[in-house]
């Protein structure tokens, strides 16, 4: 057998068992804290909403403001840089503003209080500027639910669900819909949503809907044994939709997922409680992530952070890397972007703080890994005037590239070369 035919098998060989460890290796998640200046004081903290692809967090901080004879809490929209969180630029000319989601663009959706006028104002922050996206000049408590990656946005104004196309804003239509309102979108332009209606015995019921641009779907309601209505969550780029079920008796909170022509499955939860389950975010992978209350109390939470992925929940502290676990109570997954990042809040030594966690090895470091390895064959020569197994990976003095050199230095120089 040739030495290139050897090298090949090789190479084949790595690509096989990597992927197999890749699969089946327990993920782990490296934890980074974002800090704020200012106080830090009970009722001050930051809260996460949305994190897009490249680990921009968006979300309000709350702050106390103290009066003649009380103190007012207010919130202030905020944006990572880094591991830092910086107030939105331009926030502070509104009396409160809080953001609730950012596309890999970097456009920011939230919704601002004007300092003269009560009630909330939805926006999208764009190239440095405000966009008030109200359908009519009319004040109320209104609000953005999401903004997708050609800069669509949905939200609710004038308590009716709306929908931005990029230029105009329209409301979406629900015959006979007394009120509506938006839980996400998607990068198709699918809306999530609930509506009311007016029951024909008295009071209203809740019915959760998708919009395609063209009329609104219902969904049926997962869940019986006293589960009244279905809260959705969030929908992903496949149409797969999470939400929870509410039963009044007891309080029980129940979460489920829509897959693949409409298939239901519920995600459980910790400890043996399926009925404490609050999932909050779903990605294009179906990761889903949450909080389950009620599960593991200490003098901080009674909340625990929870990853749903391939059928299998799994408490977020648990997979810390051992080297950072120490001190941390993950209580709150807030969202889960596509590279599997998952920002949340919790406590740190005893101090509530808010987190990033990354996936480690992240998945595209597999997929680079095993690229690197296929290219071992396309990426070696055999070095003039050797004799037998004389490979070494070519141009080892160029910077390293995507190409697979890296990988090649870094994981085969010791095995590959071989001295004449």
């Amino acid at each position: 057998m040739s030495p290139c035919r050897r090298l090949q098998r090789w190479a084949a060989t790595a690509l096989l068992a990597l992927a197999a460890v890749g699969a089946q290796a327990e993920l782990r998640f490296r934890i980074e804290e974002l800090g704020y200046e200012g106080r830090h004081g009970p009722s001050e903290f930051f809260w996460p909403a949305a994190i897009n692809n490249h680990g921009q967090v968006v979300g309000y901080l709350q702050q106390e403001v103290p009066r003649d004879d009380y103190t007012e809490l207010l919130t202030t929209a905020y944006v990572s840089r880094g591991s830092r969180l910086l107030p939105l630029p331009g926030s502070g000319a509104f009396r409160q503003s809080s953001a609730s989601g950012i596309n890999d663009r970097g456009q920011v959706v939230g919704d601002y209080q004007p300092s003269d006028v009560p009630g909330n104002v939805p926006f999208i922050h764009a190239d440095g500027s405000y966009r008030d996206l109200r359908v009519e000049s009319k004040t109320g408590w209104d609000y953005t639910s999401g903004i997708n990656a050609s800069g669509q946005v949905a939200g609710r104004a004038n308590a009716k669900a709306f929908f931005f196309d990029g230029r105009h804003s329209r409301y979406i239509d629900i015959p006979g819909a007394v009120a509506s309102d938006v839980a996400g979108l998607n990068d198709r332009g699918e809306v999530l949503g609930n509506a009311v209606f007016e029951r024909a015995g008295g009071g209203f019921e809740r019915r959760a809907f998708v919009f395609d641009g063209q009329e609104a779907k219902f969904l049926p309601d997962p869940l019986q044994e006293g589960y009244q209505g279905f809260a959705p969550v969030g929908i992903n780029n496949a149409g797969h939709i999470v939400g929870r079920a509410y039963r009044p008796d007891d309080q029980s909170v129940r979460s489920v997922i829509y897959g693949a022509g409409g298939r239901l499955t519920e995600l459980g939860g910790l400890y043996g409680r399926a009925d404490r389950t609050e999932v909050t975010a779903l990605n294009d992978r179906d990761w889903a992530v949450g909080l389950v209350r009620d599960v593991d109390c200490n003098e901080f939470s009674c909340n625990e952070a929870f990853l749903w992925r391939d059928g299998r929940m799994a408490g977020l502290t648990g997979l810390l890397l051992p080297s950072q676990a120490q001190g941390w109570q993950l209580t709150h997954a807030a969202d889960v972007n596509d590279r599997g990042q998952i920002v949340g809040t919790g406590w740190h030594h005893g101090f509530f703080t808010t987190f990033v966690l990354t996936p480690v090895p992240e998945p595209r470091g597999w997929a680079l890994l095993l690229a690197g390895l296929g290219a071992v064959g396309l990426g070696t020569r055999r070095r003039p005037g050797s004799a037998g197994m004389g490979w070494k990976c070519m141009d080892r003095a160029r910077p390293f590239s995507a190409s697979g050199h890296a990988v090649c230095d870094a994981a085969l120089a010791g095995v590959l070369e071989r001295k004449p």
